[in-house]
């Protein structure tokens, strides 16, 4: 898999607006990389969104190389990943967005799979 090195600002936007269309509940997707940039979420048919989780199937994902890991919300003012976000960073691929409030351009963080924070730079498209 591609080293990820930076983050679409358009991707950034749309999680976020994501994110406030289900508040209260979690939003969930899985992201797509191009040439190591986030740039793109994958909605999965399926996908339960709740007040305290969200989920989504692993066998509703298509066949596609560039997934690179997942992007979900918390319905409160934290970012920080959860010992279930860490279980589930382990097992879905290498880069992982959590948002919060105010789902702004300032509210995610990127995590690897160990749920380790992750800096990457925000670029203005690819």
């Amino acid at each position: 898999m591609k080293t990820i090195r930076a983050v679409d600002i358009d991707f950034i936007d749309s999680f976020n607006e994501s994110a406030k269309a289900c508040y209260p509940n979690e939003f969930t997707c899985m992201v797509r990389q191009e040439n190591g940039v986030i740039n793109e979420m994958i909605l999965l048919p399926g996908t339960l969104y709740g007040d305290s989780h969200s989920s989504f199937s692993e066998w509703m994902s298509p066949i596609d190389f560039s997934i690179a890991g997942t992007a979900h919300s918390h319905p409160g003012y934290s970012n920080k990943a959860s010992d279930e976000d860490i279980l589930l960073f382990a097992n879905m691929g290498g880069i992982h967005f959590i948002t919060c409030q105010p789902y702004d351009r300032n509210s995610w963080k990127a995590y690897d799979s160990k749920g380790e924070e992750v800096v990457l730079e925000t670029i203005d498209h690819i």
